[in-house]
């Protein structure tokens, strides 16, 4: 993180003070979906759920919403972000062979993770829903504060809290974001796929969606996730639509 922050005085510090963040598998499927239809708005500062943080998937998300994925471009495994002057500044990381990689012009070696993609937002500017890395990190804070989820500090291993505290980070910085429910996950998952293939299905799950809300205390619209429900005959495949097809033979001059 020092090769990729040189430009800091001090960047071994500004890290160690990050929050760490884990969602769960569910949690990260409800992430994609929702991070599809984000609405497109300024990006503020206190949005995010830190000011500086490492945010770990338990399971890899898509690099952007699946709707404008790139074949070609791996999953996320982690996002870190740290709020700058300008904007937001965010990373992408994805799984790599361990290995040594040559960074900034320095050999670094890697066990685990590779940054892979780093994004900048100004905070005059709004984002795109589901787009890169920053909508995912959006939806999340957004999410986390919802009714839907619930946060707690996972137990860590003994092992895990040595090294932490040889790296001189906060052990009370670690934090798990979860659902409530979390079977609805794979049901706005699969719903969120199916608008973007222009599917519908006898029975079906009803999207979830953002509905902006307007706060008093602050006098502000921001957006709170509204859950999806189940609609439908889930036993029965769509009804198939009369199709007309018209047979045409060889013309002839």
């Amino acid at each position: 993180m020092a090769l990729l922050t040189a430009d800091e005085p001090d960047p071994l510090t500004v890290w160690q003070n990050a929050d760490t963040v884990y969602a769960d598998a569910p949690m990260c499927d409800m992430v994609t979906a929702a991070a599809q239809t984000f609405p497109r708005q300024h990006v503020r500062r206190d949005e995010f759920l830190a000011p500086i943080g490492v945010l770990l998937f338990a399971k890899p998300v898509p690099s952007a919403a699946f709707e404008w994925s790139r074949p070609d471009q791996p999953p996320v495994s982690a996002i870190t972000w740290a709020s700058c002057d300008n904007g937001i500044n965010a990373f992408t990381w994805i799984r790599q062979p361990p290995g040594a990689y040559e960074i900034n012009s320095v050999t670094v070696q890697l066990t685990a993770l590779y940054p892979h993609l780093a994004y900048i937002v100004p905070w005059d500017a709004p984002a795109d829903a589901g787009t890169h890395g920053v909508s995912m990190l959006r939806a999340l804070s957004a999410l986390a504060r919802q009714p839907l989820t619930r946060e707690d500090s996972p137990k860590i291993h003994q092992s895990v809290r040595a090294v932490a505290r040889s790296a001189k980070i906060r052990q009370e910085s670690f934090r798990r974001i979860a659902l409530r429910r979390p079977e609805a996950a794979a049901h706005e998952l699969s719903a969120a796929r199916a608008a973007a293939e222009g599917r519908t299905l006898a029975g079906h799950w009803v999207r979830g969606h953002w509905r902006e809300h307007y706060y008093a205390s602050v006098d502000e619209h921001r957006p709170i996730w509204i859950e999806g429900f189940p609609r439908g005959d889930f036993t029965r495949p769509a009804p198939a639509r009369d199709r007309l097809l018209v047979a045409r033979g060889d013309r002839t001059a």
